[in-house]
């Protein structure tokens, strides 16, 4: 793939000039012989437009210089920014506007994730649009057409949960426009179902890994059913992907039993684990796995770092006073991040470079305690279970700097570290971001090239290339488990809740009737975020809930009525009783405070990706400046096809 070349098919989508993002990959490069009607004329120039599509998805999991769904974990019940030396990713309410800077990780990425969809709803429309002029095979047609109508999709998807009304590009957009208008997202999903429906037609059953198949097609069209309110062909959509497709939950070990630090930390095979581990992901004994974002070190062209184990893993090592953890006589740094190089370990024979065992740890995002402990409530959960190395506490950690070594605080050196010392003094000062439990199983990743079996002496180890899922079967159980719950079939919705437990190792399991109501939509979603934990987008599930439930309730009219004074979103819901740091009284040792609003639930659009469009209105979300500036969004797919977006 020619780099210059495939980075230029942006400037066939006037669009993107209304896009501004950090991530260099976004950033056109100057042409010199890039011409669509020669590069879109063929199969294989169409091909590279889809092999884009799915490439970009890295990116749109992780980001550049920080994971991405970083963002839209702090926008939900789950994580919160750790972030204790600065200001600007803690109170939302007040610091999230249309010009802060909304491209960074230290404060959020709302921006780069609409950068990212509108590039690469880009790439699918050059391919819809240019398609029918290509002499091939109907069925080779029907099945190209179809992948990209999934990638456009798929991208609208995150874009009308994260930002409402947006606006709706269907078509290869070859000369400049500037009179783009929001859509209205009952417009955006009706076009997208009609879409997904004849993809999941015309895909094939199966194809190669991090290639679309019939199954992605319906997982995608599911989750559209539902916010379409169409609960029953949700549930019919999820029997076909289920019984119909050859996918099954795993649920014994298989595959290759990774153990990599057999010594400091061993691992006993487990399902869960091999589900997890990147080899396994895209491989055939691998009945679970329905679609891969597939980055491999061993391929230049598809590596990306996932970068787990720095932003989401614990500062555990001692970098100034703040942070870290001294040892119990409160005088020294009880830990250390030295390479466990062979000078080191013939010095130092108990050593152990946690380092390269629980990762370089600069954590940007920890778990709320729900997330971290009170979700767990079965002793047995295999996702929660540190006895077989799934989930890793903290006072697993040893006191391993070996600057204790000849001091008199020798007698501490590789002996499990203590949060308090016998006098109760706290011996970590910054407890949010030094401090806390995370599932191993999902985080940990080879960090190659920062291995010292590859010579490396310095003290990252970050996480490094691996496969990822972006469907497994599990997910369908769940959202068929929701669907039904829509539909009032409470059974039938506890059935499935309990499979995945059953599958985790769960004794406690759930009735009928404990999921009728809130409660009952509440304990869908909390086992969502058990088995989907550092996987989904939350922010976009919990906010897609939202809109079903308002429109259910029969009280939505606009995105505003999920986010005024008046209103009490499901998002808002979750916010409020289960992440225990916004609008709490919590600070950070920066002492800013964790705060968030309801208009929060969705991101503003940054204002340069509005000031280009001098001729239409992109809408401002409502609680942000510029909503008063709003025009009535295009409201049929009449009007959409008339106004040549």
């Amino acid at each position: 793939m020619k780099k210059n070349l495939f980075k230029s098919i942006y400037l066939s989508s006037a669009m993107l000039m209304l896009a501004s993002c950090a991530e260099s990959w976004l950033k056109p490069e100057p042409l010199s012989f890039y011409e669509p009607n020669i590069t879109f004329s063929t199969v294989e120039g169409l091909e590279g437009a889809l092999t884009r599509c799915r490439s970009d998805l890295l990116y749109y999991f992780l980001g550049t210089d920080g994971t991405a769904m970083s963002t839209e974990l702090i926008f939900s019940d789950v994580a919160v920014s750790a972030i204790s030396d600065l200001s600007g990713s803690q109170n939302f309410a007040n610091d999230i506007t249309p010009t802060s800077n909304n491209g960074w990780i230290g404060s959020n990425l709302s921006n780069a994730f609409w950068s990212s969809g509108v590039a690469g709803s880009s790439f699918a429309n050059t391919v819809i649009s240019r398609i029918p002029d290509i002499d091939m095979d109907q069925t080779v047609k029907n099945q190209m057409l179809s992948r990209a109508y999934f990638h456009r999709a798929w991208r609208y998807y995150h874009l009308i949960f994260q930002f409402g009304d947006v606006p709706l590009v269907t078509r290869e957009i070859t000369t400049p426009k500037l009179d783009f208008r929001s859509v209205k997202m009952e417009v955006v999903i009706e076009k997208m179902v009609k879409d997904l429906e004849f993809a999941a037609e015309n895909l094939p059953l199966r194809d190669d890994w991090g290639k679309e198949n019939k199954g992605t097609a319906l997982m995608l069209l599911i989750k559209y059913y539902l916010a379409a309110g169409r609960f029953d062909k949700a549930i019919h959509a999820a029997n076909t992907l289920i019984n119909d497709c050859g996918y099954e939950l795993m649920e014994e070990p298989f595959g290759t039993f990774e153990n990599p630090y057999p010594n400091a930390r061993p691992m006993t095979r487990n399902v869960l684990w091999d589900l997890h581990r990147p080899v396994n992901k895209s491989i055939a004994a691998n009945k679970e796995s329905i679609m891969t974002i597939i980055s491999r070190y061993e391929n230049p062209d598809s590596r990306v770092s996932t970068m787990f184990l720095y932003n989401f893993t614990p500062f555990w090592s001692m970098t100034d006073v703040n942070r870290g953890i001294l040892t119990p006589s409160k005088l020294n740094a009880g830990m250390g991040r030295l390479a466990g190089t062979s000078a080191v370990m013939s010095q130092y024979p108990e050593y152990i470079d946690y380092r390269a065992v629980a990762g370089r740890g600069e954590c940007f995002v920890r778990p709320t305690y729900f997330a971290e402990k009170s979700m767990w409530s079965d002793s047995n959960d295999l996702r929660h279970n540190s006895e077989t190395g799934n989930w890793f506490e903290m006072e697993e950690f040893k006191y391993n700097n070996t600057s204790l070594v000849g001091t008199e605080d020798e007698k501490y050196f590789m002996k499990p570290i203590q949060k308090y010392a016998d006098d109760g003094t706290l011996l970590c000062q910054d407890t949010i971001r030094c401090w806390y439990g995370y599932p191993y199983y999902k985080l940990w990743v080879d960090d190659v090239e920062r291995n010292v079996s590859n010579g490396y002496t310095g003290v990252d180890y970050r996480g490094g290339p691996g496969d990822a899922y972006l469907y497994r079967l599990a997910e369908a159980y769940l959202l068929r488990a929701e669907a039904y719950y829509w539909a009032g079939d409470y059974a039938k919705a506890a059935d499935d809740v309990n499979k995945i437990r059953k599958r985790a190792g769960c004794t406690q399991l759930f009735t009928a009737g404990e999921l009728n109501g809130l409660d009952g939509l509440d304990i869908i979603m909390d086992e969502r975020a058990r088995e989907l934990m550092y996987e989904e987008f939350r922010h976009v599930e919990l906010v897609r809930v939202s809109f079903i439930k308002a429109n259910k309730e029969g009280t939505y009219e606009s995105p505003k009525s999920l986010a005024d004074e008046s209103s009490n979103s499901y998002w808002w819901h979750r916010i409020t009783k289960y992440n225990n740091y916004y609008n709490k009284g919590i600070f950070t040792l920066h002492h800013d405070e964790y705060k968030i609003a309801k208009h929060n639930i969705f991101w503003p659009v940054t204002q340069s990706n509005i000031d280009p469009n001098l001729y239409g209105r992109i809408n401002q979300n409502y609680g942000y400046a510029g909503y008063e500036k709003n025009e009535p969004p295009i409201s049929s797919l009449t009007e959409l096809e008339e106004s040549g977006q």
